[in-house]
């Protein structure tokens, strides 16, 4: 694990019942940030999230289901979200997602002197694949083993919420379509796709908009940011190399009944996922995850959480019932 120092310490914006501790790394300098819920301080287990790309922590509410529960809870921003964010970096840029490695090591270390011994980490979209492809690793490298138990928080069990660990088209096209989009993102590393106008995801989230959510529209843009094909050629580097992986770690997929990523209205896109194709997404966590349960929530999002309340309740009783299965 790098060295990190513990920047600042301080009441997040999210209310006095969260604390914010940025970390730094100092060459190159790299900032991510763990934010707590100060509640439940002798719970010796926790909940640990992690977003989506173009997105950051703001989900007050799913900390405090949580903590209803009696689990800990943190989330991180990492490097270049959210609060992470640094105006001498690209935001959401990466050079691998091997770079999180650095991040969830620091959240877990955190964890653990913070007297937790066990985790569970409940990740969003891309943050799915980053905690896959970390989990992958660290099994690959077993003389870290004994290290990582003395200084890690364990992590005990996967959550995921609409994972991205498949391109968003059909089984069926992600065969065809696979090589050239290969083709494309590596020929042109300096590329960057940019669109002025708010896409329809997420004029079906903010309140803005059509939504029901309010929350920073300077991390998580209506338009997105830049997507750099840098990135999206890491992420499909990181997709099949997990693909030749195996985890028996308990692992639960929530996922929505439908994708509605071509839908061109508010209304049809919140009938589902408007960012991933479900059924790709359920082969490529079959494909890896051994100890798998596999949850369908009708008409929920793309962050399930995100839902209207129907499917959002739906998404917290999944969650809560398959918690209390794996004590």
């Amino acid at each position: 694990m790098q060295d990190w120092v513990l920047e600042s310490e301080k009441e997040d914006h999210l209310g006095d019942s969260f604390v914010a501790r940025t970390f730094k790394q100092p060459s190159p300098v790299i900032h991510t940030t763990l934010i707590h819920h100060i509640a439940n301080p002798n719970a010796d287990k926790a909940i640990l999230y992690i977003h989506g790309y173009t997105d950051y922590f703001f989900q007050a509410g799913l900390a405090e289901y949580f903590i209803s529960l009696g689990y800990r809870f943190y989330a991180i921003d990492l490097r270049g979200y959210g609060r992470s964010i640094r105006p001498y970096r690209p935001p959401t840029w990466c050079e691998s997602i091997s770079e999180y490695i650095d991040d969830l090591d620091l959240a877990l270390a955190t964890i653990k002197q913070d007297g937790i011994a066990e985790t569970i980490v409940l990740a969003h979209s891309t943050g799915a694949l980053i905690s896959a492809n970390y989990l992958a690793k660290k099994q690959q490298a077993p003389s870290l083993d004994n290290d990582d138990k003395q200084t890690l928080s364990t992590v005990t069990g996967l959550i995921f919420n609409s994972p991205f660990l498949a391109l968003p088209f059909s089984p069926q096209q992600i065969k065809w379509l696979k090589k050239p989009v290969k083709a494309i993102v590596s020929s042109f590393p300096s590329g960057v796709i940019k669109t002025n106008k708010p896409i329809v995801y997420a004029k079906s989230l903010h309140s803005q908009f059509e939504g029901e959510w309010d929350y920073r529209l300077d991390w998580k843009p209506e338009n997105g940011f830049g997507l750099s094909l840098h990135w999206l050629n890491e992420i499909i580097r990181a997709q099949e190399w997990l693909a030749t992986q195996t985890l028996n770690i308990p692992t639960l997929l929530c996922r929505s009944e439908v994708s509605t990523i071509s839908k061109k209205s508010v209304g049809d896109m919140q009938q589902g996922d408007g960012v991933l194709h479900v059924e790709s997404m359920e082969e490529a966590v079959k494909n890896t995850f051994d100890n798998l349960t596999i949850k369908v929530i009708p008409k929920g999002f793309h962050d399930l959480y995100l839902s209207k309340e129907p499917a959002q309740q739906a998404y917290l009783q999944t969650m809560s019932d398959w918690l209390t299965e794996q004590d």
